[in-house]
């Protein structure tokens, strides 16, 4: 009896042994996943996030320059890329709760500030017609930890911490209108959200396009309030819809943010006006404006 005691208890060992290697294991990995998909850790000068909601924010934190915050009211009319013309930001929730498309903000905030939306946090299945009516000057906290998001866990945990203790005071403030004008707003803030060592890099753009310039013209206005320069806009009927390509004599900073960006292929060749070439492809259907 004795010795099957030991040989059971031996067993019992064994099993707590691999149970917990395992987990330790899934944990390891966890973490690694993080911490290779985390935006903050990326090195990145800028990091620009979406709050939306009842209250709307557009958050852009730097390292080492200006924090800025918009807040954008829910009946400013913003152009949604997609086709799906302009839209009341208070509706933007039950949009994409209604196409299963969580893009859709990052899209339209993006061309509505000229840049990348790195994170963006979000309700949906809801039209809201006025603000909270705490009327709030800066993000919910809470919204990082229950709202949906891209963000991944180590993102959230970061940013977290990162706005626990910011008021409005900690942010240059840009007031936008209900009545919101796209060309004025460039003119006046184009650039200020761009990521420095994008800059650096000193990079140029031609992208080519099959039937719509507007749509070409739109994705310019992003990616040159990034820091990345746009030097043309060509036609090329020969393009299908296939998935997007960036063509590049070398694959750098820039090149792999752009794929990354827009879901690109990446691809090394011989470009002759730019250092980047960025065809549309699928991206001419996908942030179709009009």
């Amino acid at each position: 009896m004795g010795y099957k005691n030991n040989k059971s208890k031996v067993k019992s060992q064994k099993s707590k042994v691999i149970i917990f290697f395992g987990l330790f294991l899934i944990i390891i990995f966890f973490l690694y996943r993080n911490i290779i998909s985390s935006v903050f850790l990326k090195g990145q000068e800028r990091v620009n996030i979406v709050f939306y909601g009842a209250d709307s924010f557009y958050l852009s934190l730097s390292n080492t320059g200006v924090n800025y915050l918009l807040k954008i009211p829910t009946d400013t009319k913003i152009l949604v890329p997609g086709g799906y013309g302009w839209y009341r930001n208070g509706a933007l929730g039950k949009l994409v709760f209604l196409e299963k498309k969580p893009e859709i903000i990052k899209k339209a905030y993006s061309g509505a500030t000229s840049s990348f939306v790195d994170l963006y946090f979000y309700t949906t299945g809801k039209v809201y017609y006025q603000e909270d009516e705490k009327n709030l000057n800066t993000p919910k906290i809470s919204s990082i930890i229950f709202s949906s998001s891209n963000a991944n866990f180590l993102d959230r945990l970061i940013l977290f911490f990162k706005i626990l203790n910011k008021n409005k005071s900690d942010y240059r403030v840009i007031k936008i209108n209900k009545i919101f004008n796209q060309e004025n707003f460039n003119k006046d803030y184009q650039g200020i959200f761009y990521k420095k060592n994008y800059r650096d890099f000193m990079p140029t753009v031609q992208i080519f396009y099959k039937k719509s310039y507007s749509t070409a013209y739109f994705l310019s206005q992003i990616i040159e309030g990034e820091g990345i320069k746009v030097v043309d806009l060509s036609q090329d009927e020969n393009l299908n819809d296939n998935k997007c390509k960036i063509i590049t004599k070398e694959i750098n900073l820039v090149s792999k943010a752009l794929a990354f960006y827009f879901n690109c292929n990446l691809e090394k060749g011989e470009t002759l006006v730019s250092d980047i070439i960025l065809k549309l492809e699928s991206l001419e259907k996908d942030w179709s404006v009009k």
